[in-house]
């Protein structure tokens, strides 16, 4: 309710705002600026910077892929072109080039219906489809307070997750899925069997899964992941398959020492490359033990939480998109706004998607992923 204080009338009848009426006007401004026209502002300006940049550059390889399937054409690149040992000095442009499709043969059908249309077009369908994909992840984790939904889009994994046109915000979708529905067990064992076939990293969430003692839907997980992957690679051919695994073992060598990894982080510290593979793997292991601890009526976010952490620590291969993961346990805990989901802004201290083993940059991503854990598994919040 308005008081005299605030508003003062002259003779003449105009109405002026006093000081404290000013500032009230400025808080309830404030609000909409900081968690929705910043973030849009920020989203606009980085997606149309890189039109002419690289749009959607990591599009190029799916697109590129599904299209290769429509054209009767293996999307994969002879065993003889890669690198017996990797070559850490390719840029990502030639990575692109020597790698040709990096993902598994589900992955290439999924993106035919792309691969059919203009790049530009596919490009941009595939961006909004990534913006609606976040939208709907938060709503289906039962996020309520719409700033929670601006600070999402205004954090840099989100951002680069979209302006690059990466899996990320439809693995998101897909934890979302997973989560929302876990006790339903058709529904549960599809979207984790789908994240798995997109990103192999994901398979820590099977032991979500087992951990909170939903061992048929682990079970019926593998299957249907098993079932679609061997008719995937029956249509894209078995010997590509043969090749596979020295294909990911290549790409892994020429560019673990690149991303925000566990085995980046061990690179940097001088450790060699089967010392830093181990020390990710102590870390990885670390973070599902805490599991084994959880309070029973909380064991299922725990184990959920720790699950997608391990995913991250075990992959030789992390980019700073991957850490938009971190908001399905957030929403979960949080779903309304709280000190936390300020968490994810500290990567905004570098925001670059790919740059040198430095380990500051690296202990930055590792602190941000251990600090949404820590405050998630603290939270008092009743799960869904």
């Amino acid at each position: 309710m308005t008081t005299t204080r605030e508003l003062s009338l002259p003779r003449d009848g105009e109405v002026r705002l006093s000081p404290r009426g000013l500032r009230r006007a400025l808080r309830a401004l404030g609000a909409p600026l900081v968690y929705a026209f910043l973030p849009a502002v920020l989203l606009t300006v980085m997606v149309a910077a890189s039109i002419n940049h690289h749009f959607a550059f990591d599009f190029h390889q799916f697109w590129q892929g599904g299209r290769d399937v429509i054209e009767g054409r293996s999307p994969y690149p002879p065993a003889h072109s890669l690198p017996a040992a990797g070559d850490p000095t390719l840029d990502a442009v030639a990575i692109q080039d020597t790698f040709r499709f990096p993902y598994p043969a589900p992955a290439a059908l999924a993106m035919a219906p792309f691969g059919a249309l203009p790049f530009s077009v596919a490009a941009a369908l595939f961006v909004l489809l990534s913006i609606a994909a976040v939208f709907l992840a938060l709503r289906l984790l039962g996020v309520v307070d719409w700033r929670c939904y601006g600070l999402v889009f205004a954090s840099i994994t989100t951002l680069g997750a979209v302006r690059l046109g990466t899996f990320t915000p439809f693995l998101l979708l897909g934890l979302a899925v997973a989560w929302r529905f876990r006790e339903k067990k058709l529904i549960v064992a599809t979207a984790v069997g789908g994240l798995v076939l997109l990103k192999l990293f994901l398979w820590p969430l099977l032991i979500w899964l087992v951990v909170s003692r939903r061992v048929g839907s682990a079970a019926l997980a593998v299957a249907i992941a098993t079932a679609i992957s061997v008719a995937s690679w029956a249509v894209i051919g078995f010997g590509d398959l043969a090749n596979y695994p020295e294909l990911l073992s290549s790409l892994a060598s020429s560019v673990e020492s690149k991303g925000w990894s566990a085995v980046a982080l061990g690179l940097a510290l001088g450790l060699s490359s089967v010392a830093a593979k181990a020390f990710s793997l102590v870390l990885a292991g670390s973070a599902l033990a805490v599991a084994a601890v959880a309070p029973r009526e909380r064991r299922d976010l725990w184990s959920f939480t720790v699950a997608i952490a391990a995913a991250i620590l075990l992959s030789p291969i992390v980019w700073l998109h991957y850490f938009l993961l971190l908001v399905a346990p957030l929403a979960i805990a949080f779903p309304a706004l709280a000190p936390a989901w300020f968490i994810p802004l500290a990567l905004w201290a570098w925001p670059f998607q790919e740059t040198g083993g430095d380990i500051w940059k690296i202990a930055l991503g590792m602190a941000v992923l251990a600090a949404a854990c820590a405050t998630t598994l603290q939270s008092t919040r009743r799960p869904l």
